[in-house]
Formats: C-alpha cells, structure tokens, sequence
C-alpha cells in the first residue's frame, strides 16, 4: 500500500497486518510525509525492478497520493503488472476532490500516466456525487453483501469525486442521494482492479467500531482484488479475523506491560514462557487458516485468546510483586523524612523556647 498509510487515522491497515494471507508492505506518501520524504520512502521499499514487483506482490493498493512521488518506471511497472502477469489494483480515495497540490492525489495528473488505463472507472474533474454518507448495494457480491451495510454511513466527507464505469466493469454500489457509481471493479488484462471512493481514513470512528462487519469489508477488498475467493461461512470468518486483530492487541498491551515490569527488575519469565507457547498455538491457528480450515483454526483461537487471561493475571501478580518494594521504599524515605523533620523542628523552635539558658547576673 502506497499513500495515507499512517495508523493514527484508520484502522484498516491493523487489520490488514493481522490476517495471516495478507503480507502487508506500507510505504507512506501524501500528507503524512512531506514530497522529500516520500520519495525517500519509495527508494527504500519499491521493488528494484518489474520482476521483483511481479515476484513479490499481488496486489498494489494506491491511497490518496500523487503520481509524482513515483518514478514513470515506477507506474510503467504497476501498468504491466496488472495487465501481464494478474496483479490485483485497488485505488482508495483516487478519485477527483478539490486539492491539486501534494497533499491530495491531483487525480487529473493521474489519468496521464499509463496506469489510467487500469481503471475500471473514467474520473471526471471537478464534479462530485450529492452529499450522502450511505451507499446502496447495486450487486450482491461478496464484496459488499455484508449485514448492516447499507444502514452503515460509509464516510465522513459525504462528497467525493464522480465516476463512470467503463465498459465491462461492476458497479457494487451507488451513492444513495444521487445514485452516482460508488464502489466499482472491472478487469484490465489478466488482474482484477477495485475502485473505493472513500479513503480508509474518510470512514467514520463510529463506523470502525460500531459496525460487526469493518473488518471484514476491509479484508474481502484485499481478497476481491488478489482473485483469492471470500470464504462462505460469514460468521466463522468473521470471528477468527476479529481473533486475529484482538491477539495482536492483547499481545501488545502484555509485552508493554512486561517492559514496564522488568524495568523493576522483575522475574517475568514465567509469562515469556505463556506467550511462547501461545504463539506456538496461534502459529498453528494462521497454517489452518492459510489451508482453509476455518472451523479448526477458529477452535485453537479460542483456546489461545482464553490464555491471554491467565497470561495478564499473572503479569498483574508479577507486577504487584514487583511495585510492593517501591511502595516500601517510598514509604521509608517519607517516614524517615518525617522523622527528621519532626527532630529539626522539636530542636531549633520547641525544645529551644522551654528551656532557654539562664543568664547570670554579676556579683555586688
């Protein structure tokens, strides 16, 4: 994924990261970096030729960003890929809004490069779809045919740039106001491409959260567009990604709060060993998955997300071991201030004023 990659303002890349058939590569472009840095960014991660794109990816997703932060070769390539060797190409956010400068994707600079011609779309210039947060679906298709999503408001902008499906492409969905052309796939040579007019970060936080079905709509895009069929069983699939995005949560707040333990010089060895075994078990959990066996898989992150509780009670034990010597510590320094104070005080005013020294008197 190229582009508007940072996770502060969206959740859909920590849900790519988290499901075992999407190996994720960001490299971050637009108005999370400035031009200098982005081009850095695309030296250091692009593939240094068309093969090693081809070899090593099998779908590029373009995020709200402009063309010239690539090189022509650059685009030449994902061209090719897409055409020749089956390349899934999905673009987020790509289509026209009303920012030309490097801070939006200057979509009119785009449909002069040689990867237009992928689009499943013609993107017009300078019109954009009557304000609605909803879509409506126009075909079922796995894609889109989730519970709850044309009651789901899609984006917060309400507003984004109009599009015309090309000849052979698939209008998923439309805009519910004006009925404008919303989600669209087609086929340009032997890959698959997807247009998304909203970029992951235009979703709403109400909809990351509240709708059941997020995640799945941001990993069936991946699955849509890299040709790999959605799995059938909605809830199974959906229980084990929302399995998958909650290890790595509980994963990260354990090894936090490890780190945070072992600044004390705690013993946390016995929760190292916990979490070794349970990703021993998760690492078994992603082979089911990746072989298809949902059911089995789902039974083992049960199991796995079930241990996390055991792992965090006793991480909470070691960590009260560990702070009951600070607290005693800190109450010794206190109590012994306290008590050297009382004495310097009791000293210099108390004991001074009620046994002043008797002056003498010189004899007659």
């Amino acid at each position: 994924m190229i582009g508007e990659t940072k996770a502060e303002h969206q959740s859909a890349t920590s849900y790519m990261f988290a499901d075992p058939k999407v190996d994720l590569t960001l490299i971050p472009a637009g108005d999370i970096a400035n031009p200098k840095t982005s081009k850095r960014f695309v030296r250091i991660y692009m593939p240094r030729t068309r093969d090693q794109m081809v070899d090593g990816f099998d779908v590029l997703e373009l995020f709200d960003f402009v063309p010239y932060i690539l090189e022509n070769q650059h685009i030449t390539w994902m061209r090719d890929a897409v055409r020749d060797f089956g390349l899934g190409l999905a673009l987020t956010e790509m289509g026209w809004y009303d920012v030309t400068d490097w801070t939006g994707n200057d979509a009119e600079a785009w449909m002069s490069t040689v990867l237009y011609d992928a689009y499943p779309v013609d993107t017009v210039i300078g019109v954009q779809n009557t304000d609605t947060p909803f879509m409506d679906i126009d075909e079922e298709t796995p894609l889109v045919d989730l519970p709850g999503f044309e009651q789901t408001q899609m984006t917060g902008v309400t507003h984004h740039g109009i599009e015309i499906p090309r000849e052979g492409s698939t209008v998923h969905t439309v805009w519910r106001v004006g009925k404008e052309a919303a989600i669209v796939s087609g086929e340009f040579g032997s890959g698959a491409t997807l247009m998304i007019p909203m970029g992951w970060d235009n979703v709403p936080r109400d909809t990351e959260v509240g709708w059941f079905y997020y995640v799945d709509f941001v990993l069936n895009h991946v699955y849509f567009v890299a040709q790999v069929k959605v799995p059938e069983d909605l809830e199974v699939i959906h229980s084990l990604r929302s399995a998958f995005v909650r290890y790595n949560d509980e994963k990260g707040i354990t090894t936090a709060l490890l780190e945070f333990i072992d600044k004390f010089g705690a013993n946390t060895r016995v929760v190292e060993e916990m979490i070794i075994e349970i990703e021993a078990n998760k690492d078994e959990a992603e082979y089911l998955y990746l072989t298809d066996d949902y059911a089995g898989s789902w039974e083992i992150m049960r199991g796995v997300l079930e241990s996390f509780k055991t792992i965090s009670e006793e991480a909470l034990k070691i960590r009260e071991r560990a702070l009951l010597w600070v607290y005693v510590t800190e109450w010794l320094a206190v109590t012994g201030t306290l008590v050297v104070c009382g004495t310097v005080v009791w000293t210099l005013m108390v004991k001074r004023r009620l046994y002043r020294e008797v002056s003498t008197t010189r004899g007659m």
